[in-house]
């Protein structure tokens, strides 16, 4: 006797099925996420504590070195500041009628899921940026309130800045002494700086290459790579992740899995509802927060382009 296959069980095991095959395709659309800790919770409010990484000081006129015999020890007093994070809820869904996902000429259904899935991504991206300081939209006398970047390194729009160069887009660009710039500012909090991550735009992306084309004289191995491949994944010691997610003339360095970590409470997931010859939904989400650690790991890089006219 034939077995007949239960309805809902089939469902279950294809939706399964969909999850983990989105997942594989979407994983590399979070460009910002590699740079933070992964880390999973199953509490709806997350609480860390956020170091003041500053060197310790001590008010009497006792010293670290050279204690008297018998004399009291200096005290350094360690700072830390409670932050309360709140998991965000992330999702999209659509809604499939079954003649087309019978008689579509493209797989319809895994297409759906897909560019839902990416859309989602991309709005973890945008709210990883907001936290950390990336972004126009809150303006930066309030990152400097909210202490989402302790860094914040204007590059004026003029042809020159103090000296050392204009936008990046200018032929006076500045380019590479901003980004060591950013670097000391970074080393000087007592951060690692040998392998930073330098978040742009595509437009500031097209400004890097051009300038180490011009500059090929002065940089020939760098010349040479991008020559072979057509894009450059490192320059001097900086990985560069490309993002439409970056606000237009902004560009950030960060230290990776130092800066932060992204608090998940549940990963993306797709599900797919199934109304038999009528429709199946797709529907994807994701549960998480972004908790910003070392703000001193942060240095944002403001008007990176010279608009004209």
């Amino acid at each position: 006797m034939a077995t007949i296959d239960n309805p809902a069980t089939t469902a279950a095991l294809r939706s399964q099925f969909f999850d983990k095959v989105v997942k594989g395709l979407v994983e590399k659309s979070y460009k910002f996420k590699q740079a933070l800790t992964v880390e999973s919770t199953s509490a709806w409010k997350n609480f860390f504590y956020r170091e003041d990484d500053a060197d310790l000081t001590d008010g009497t006129i006792n010293t670290v070195e050279g204690i008297p015999r018998g004399a009291d020890f200096p005290v350094g007093k360690v700072k830390w500041e409670r932050v309360e994070a709140v998991i965000k809820k992330y999702g999209m869904e659509d809604n499939i009628p079954w003649e087309d996902i019978i008689s579509d000429d493209i797989p319809v259904l895994r297409r759906t899921a897909v560019k839902l899935a990416e859309r989602v991504a991309k709005s973890v991206d945008d709210r990883i940026l907001i936290d950390l300081g990336g972004t126009n939209k809150i303006g930066v006398a309030e990152v400097t309130t909210l202490n989402y970047s302790s860094f914040s390194l204007g590059i004026k729009t003029g042809a020159t800045d103090q000296g050392r160069g204009g936008a990046w887009n200018e032929t006076s660009a500045a380019i590479l002494d901003n980004l060591y710039e950013a670097k000391q500012l970074i080393g000087e909090a007592n951060l690692p700086t040998s392998r930073l991550q330098l978040w742009v735009t595509e437009r500031d992306h097209r400004s890097i290459m051009k300038f180490l084309t011009d500059k090929g004289a002065q940089f020939p191995s760098l010349s040479v790579t991008t020559a072979q491949n057509g894009q450059l994944s490192n320059l001097a010691g900086f990985d560069i992740i490309v993002s439409n997610s970056m606000e237009t003339s902004n560009a950030m360095i960060v230290v990776p899995q130092r800066v932060g970590s992204w608090k998940t409470l549940k990963p993306l997931s797709t599900v797919m509802i199934d109304d038999p010859m009528k429709h199946t939904t797709v529907r994807v989400s994701e549960l998480g927060v972004v908790e910003v650690h070392q703000p001193k790991g942060i240095v944002l890089i403001m008007n990176t382009v010279q608009t004209v006219g």
